[in-house]
């Protein structure tokens, strides 16, 4: 009986971006980029509202969220924490898991009453968007590159 190899047996016989992607690092590579991605539009968003708090506890008075100082705040420490921690690769799958429900409250505060894909407006997209992001990074973790990476490869080798 014989056996043949089709291109998608081993890595070894691909050639050009498809053998890029089959090497060990490209999943890390991958989320290492998405992260990076994640975080700094979290902060681009965050830091501003941390520094002037009232544009965010002011904007959630205007929409009606109950508490909007604390509504405000918790916007304010999610984007910029969770943002901070994302760049790092710290504590992703928290994280991630975080980002899921502060975008899912967003959207549903804030976009959703609104309707989806609504001419002229924003609709949500990031938010939706960042979610997703989130909802990865709680299933799959920071991947190597990432200080979750450097932890755990420090606890094998004491361990």
């Amino acid at each position: 009986m014989t056996t043949t190899s089709t291109p998608t047996d081993s890595p070894s016989t691909t050639r050009g971006a498809s053998s890029a992607a089959s090497t060990p690092s490209a999943p890390s590579t991958g989320l290492l980029l998405g992260r990076l991605v994640a975080g700094a539009l979290l902060l681009v968003h965050g830091v501003p509202k941390l520094l002037e708090p009232q544009r965010a506890t002011g904007m959630a008075a205007s929409l009606g969220v109950p508490a909007p100082d604390l509504a405000g705040w918790l916007v304010v420490l999610g984007e910029v924490g969770l943002g901070s921690l994302l760049l790092l690769g710290l504590l992703t799958r928290v994280a991630g898991g975080l980002l899921v429900v502060q975008m899912a409250g967003v959207w549903l505060l804030v976009h959703a009453p609104s309707g989806f894909l609504v001419e002229g407006q924003v609709n949500g997209e990031n938010a939706l968007l960042l979610g997703a992001a989130g909802l990865v990074l709680l299933f799959t973790g920071a991947g190597r590159f990432s200080l979750d990476g450097v932890l755990r490869r420090g606890s094998d080798r004491r361990g």
